[in-house]
């Protein structure tokens, strides 16, 4: 019985935490969308890093950059509007690591 327990435990977190990841990238996506410059991104981080943006939410440092090399007349505008979105979930400790990164 201890083990089928420790089983659903493990699969809750395993969930928590996939839930997260889809809040922060929902909020990215939402953000990029109504910027205009969601498909520019998705190639630019294509080409530089080799990745798509579900790899940002490990590597929010990708992001951050391409925003600021490619589009630095919204860059700010942009990251505080995702940091606005997500700083009331900021009690979800991956979440706030992942706005210390890309606010970095």
């Amino acid at each position: 019985m201890q083990d089928r327990q420790q089983f659903f435990k493990d699969t809750e977190q395993y969930r928590y935490e996939k839930v997260q990841e889809n809040l922060v990238l929902t909020i990215l996506e939402k953000t990029l969308v109504g910027a205009q410059i969601y498909h520019k991104v998705l190639l630019q981080l294509e080409k530089k890093y080799g990745c798509d943006l579900h790899d940002c939410y490990k590597h929010p440092s990708y992001l951050s950059t391409i925003l600021k090399d490619q589009h630095d007349y919204s860059y700010k505008s942009i990251t505080k509007s995702i940091s606005q979105q997500l700083e009331i979930f900021s009690d979800a400790k991956p979440i706030t690591i992942f706005l210390q990164a890309f606010n970095q």
